[in-house]
């Protein structure tokens, strides 16, 4: 007996139903598929719409779906890619059921010690009866550091462990009481975060956390693992017409030059411009503090559902480029992505035109890319950059669907006075 490929989907979709309980038992609803694409892009990286992953449960494509979102639908269950699934997921041969007449006995006993040595090895399924609530609540309106109050309430819900992580970054996951209400947890970046509440391995609820900033917010993080990052708050790191962060400054901070580090300056509050419709323009360099191979530097716009970005290399590294638009990914493994590589210790003006999710993405007022996406990410929420060490901002400007600028920064003394 062998299975055709319309099966193995069969059983790929069942199986990813049962590990993150879709509809409670009865099917899979909009919500669940929203929370699987985000769990597909954490373990992953891969990008799958919302779409897609309708198109692909109820089996409207005209053909088989592309090997990409096979393997993404494989990997978020833990095997290597779809060849791997349908090699471990292969139905039994008549030469295998001899075999497993002679093994049964074998395979019982084991399973008998099993129970009676160590129950606690066995993981329970996660099993939602009901409603799950979770919802947030700030401590402070605006900076950091800032306590966000965690309320849920876990009683429709079965599993061995449960945590709140704040964010995309797991590193930041915190196992809770489920017979308690109320977790609290403080957060040392502003943006637009995304708290998850997991059950086991499975994400069953999100709720956004905004932390607005306070102006201008550079971070510095050794790893993304660190609990706290390195902050400048109350320092100052813009004069002479930009925000850069001195060695003077950096030292002072006792930045470890030997480790590898990254920068993140942040803006973030809600700007009212719809991510279907704006433009960015950004004047960005890496500052040159070590020599390094492949130095990169990323802008990124943050909005209510996800981020867009376009991710610069230094000349000769074109392969670690990126962009994302929307839902449409490119990575410079498999596209040429030879544009975004540049000099990047010199100033590079970076735009992004999004007009009705048409994209042009310009760099020295060079259309280099154009795409266009399908779903709707909300509004912008926050301007994001990020450094290969440290890097200097020149200038920014943020317009709407009409031109008009909604926020714009020189890192002038007179621009400093008017926010």
């Amino acid at each position: 007996m062998n299975f055709n490929e319309q099966a193995y989907i069969t059983l790929c979709k069942a199986q990813i139903e049962k590990k993150f309980a879709f509809g409670n038992g009865n099917g899979y609803t909009q919500r669940d598929l929203e929370l699987l694409a985000q769990h597909i892009e954490e373990k992953t990286g891969i990008n799958l719409s919302l779409s897609t992953l309708k198109r692909f449960w109820k089996g409207h494509f005209k053909q088989s779906p592309q090997i990409a979102t096979l393997n993404a639908l494989a990997m978020v269950l833990d095997y290597k890619n779809w060849q791997d699934f349908k090699l471990q997921n292969q139905p039994p041969n008549k030469h295998s059921a001899t075999k497993i007449l002679w093994i049964l006995p074998i395979l019982t006993l084991l399973v008998v010690v099993g129970i009676i040595i160590m129950p606690g090895l066995i993981k329970k399924q996660v099993k939602v009866t009901g409603p799950i609530h979770f919802s947030t609540q700030k401590t402070v309106t605006s900076g950091i550091p800032n306590t966000v109050i965690f309320n849920y309430d876990l009683s429709n819900v079965e599993a061995d462990s449960f945590f709140i992580q704040q964010s995309w970054n797991n590193f930041h996951r915190m196992a809770i009481d489920p017979n308690a209400t109320t977790h609290t947890s403080i957060y040392y970046e502003s943006g637009y975060h995304r708290a998850r509440l997991y059950a086991n391995d499975s994400m069953i609820a999100m709720q956004p956390v905004h932390i607005l900033s306070d102006g201008w917010e550079p971070h510095i993080y050794y790893s993304y693992a660190d609990q706290q990052p390195i902050n400048f708050k109350n320092e100052n790191f813009i004069e002479n017409g930009q925000l850069h962060l001195k060695k003077e400054l950096l030292n002072k901070r006792n930045i470890d030059f030997s480790r590898y580090f990254l920068t993140r300056i942040s803006n973030t509050r809600d700007f009212g411009v719809s991510s279907n419709n704006f433009s960015l323009l950004s004047r960005i360099k890496v500052d040159s503090l070590a020599d390094k191979l492949c130095p990169w530097m990323q802008m990124m716009v943050v909005t209510e559902k996800h981020v867009f970005w376009v991710n610069l290399q230094n000349k000769g590294c074109e392969h670690n480029a990126s962009y994302k638009m929307g839902e449409v990914i490119r990575s410079g493994q498999q596209n040429d992505l030879s544009p975004l590589g540049v000099n990047i210790y010199k100033w590079q003006d970076v735009g992004v035109i999004v007009q009705n999710k048409q994209v042009e993405i310009s760099l020295n007022d060079k259309v280099v890319f154009q795409e266009t996406y399908q779903e709707d990410f909300g509004n912008v929420m926050g301007l994001l950059y990020i450094f290969d060490g440290t890097g200097s901002l020149d200038y920014v400007r943020l317009a709407n669907a009409n031109g008009k600028t909604v926020f714009e920064d020189d890192f002038t003394f007179e621009k400093l006075k008017m926010q």
